[in-house]
């Protein structure tokens, strides 16, 4: 504890660096106002007051803001865009995105992304079933729900998991194995992002490649880590050559430390189990990229399907890093403004972080009911669910076939927290 004391404060420094960098990014980047560069010798860049038109809707010429005064110039006197010369190559702010975005594309995704949670909450009960913890489809409703609340109300990208898994708690006396249950949830759904997003790199790595840099090996460092995690863990040979049960057994709480070990084991023992949550993680993560990418459309932004099924995963993976800013704030709009304004689709700064805000209300607004949970109560289970839970035989000892390998079996299981 004095150890994680001593260097925690390396974290906070990280962490909240990277939030202020990440601020002073957007202040720079996004503007309120719409602005046009003036076409002179040093690109003079003005504010946009208003924009006329003929009764054709031709655009005629613009009123402008220059030291402090308003004046109207020509198209010619402006930087105009390069595959339409007749449009004036506006930056527009935040402003004009908002007013002209399309309320019922808006809508549209909005409603698209509701399903989601439905989903995540099938792969919860999918999950706790490889533990032997049968919990039934409502309740898992429920405390994915409070848990997508709590994600919003606390610090941090992962204190509703925390919030849930305490709650998963009360509903059975594998504690441990509930517990593990939720935070391999969470692995679940980054595998699912990792090879979604790298599926799509290599469909368009020719355009997107040189886009993307280094961050391209985001998802690429991210799998390999995984691989090679799951490599040592699930292999028995090495486990021994590593002498990793001597090693745990040595660390404080050892007895939990191997339950934990055994509950991700049990997963090798329960692949149609695990297959099937990587199925539903598919699918309700390409729901939520869909809806992003029609909240984009609601935008204005411009761009192909695919290019959004790349960014938008990797968007979210920068914001989950561990150092990251409390929700990844700031960390993922600047993102999407690096990659939704580059050549590929000529995005605004302000479309990119319009969408990058709508994303998150997007997740708040399908996340609000489960602060209701806990207000009502309804995250305690009832006596019928506890006996349900009896009869399914959760509460007793642990499946033989989740214990694949004795060496990291502990004897028993333990009965409270």
């Amino acid at each position: 504890m004095k150890q994680k004391k001593r260097f925690g404060w390396i974290l906070n420094v990280l962490r909240y660096g990277l939030l202020v960098a990440a601020v002073v990014f957007l202040y720079y980047s996004v503007k309120w106002y719409d602005y046009v560069a003036l076409n002179d010798a040093e690109n003079t860049l003005v504010r946009v007051v208003e924009e006329h038109f003929d009764d054709a809707h031709h655009r005629t010429g613009l009123v402008i803001m220059r030291d402090g005064k308003e004046e109207t110039v020509g198209l010619d006197a402006v930087v105009r865009m390069k595959d339409n010369p007749e449009v004036p190559a506006i930056q527009y702010g935040i402003r004009s995105v908002v007013k002209h975005m399309n309320l019922m594309y808006a809508v549209l995704a909005l409603i698209l992304f509701g399903p989601a949670w439905l989903l995540l909450s099938w792969r919860l009960a999918l999950m706790l079933r490889i533990q032997d913890v049968h919990l039934k489809y409502w309740p898992a409703v429920k405390l994915t729900y409070v848990g997508n609340f709590f994600n919003f109300a606390l610090p941090g990208m992962t204190g509703g998991d925390l919030i849930k898994a305490y709650y998963l708690s009360q509903y059975t006396h594998r504690k441990t194995e509930a517990v593990t249950t939720v935070f391999l949830d969470r692995g679940m759904g980054l595998l699912g992002n990792v090879m979604l997003a790298s599926m799509m790199i290599l469909i368009r790595w020719n355009q997107v490649g040189a886009q993307l840099g280094w961050v391209v090996l985001l998802p690429a460092a991210v799998g390999t880590g995984m691989i090679f995690g799951a490599i040592v863990v699930f292999n028995p040979r090495i486990r021994t050559l590593l002498r990793l049960r001597e090693l745990v057994e040595r660390l404080p709480a050892s007895g939990q430390l191997l339950r934990i070990g055994r509950s991700v084991l049990a997963m090798w023992q329960h692949k149609r189990l695990v297959i099937g949550s990587l199925l539903l993680t598919f699918v309700l993560q390409g729901m939520c990229y869909v809806s992003a990418f029609i909240m984009a459309q609601a935008l204005g932004m411009k761009g192909e399907f695919l290019h959004y099924m790349i960014f938008i995963p990797i968007g979210f993976m920068i914001a989950a890093i561990p150092f990251s800013p409390p929700q990844g704030f700031g960390v993922m709009e600047a993102a999407f403004i690096w990659f939704f304004t580059g050549p590929a689709l000529g995005n605004s700064d302000s479309q990119a972080f319009a969408l990058a805000l709508a994303a998150r209300l997007t997740q708040l607004i399908w996340a609000l009911p489960g602060g209701l949970v806990p207000l009502l109560g309804a995250h305690v289970p009832r006596g019928d669910e506890l006996e349900a839970f009896e009869e399914n035989g959760s509460e007793g000892s642990p499946s033989t076939a989740a214990a694949p390998d004795a060496r990291i079996s502990p004897a028993a299981p333990e009965r409270a927290t």
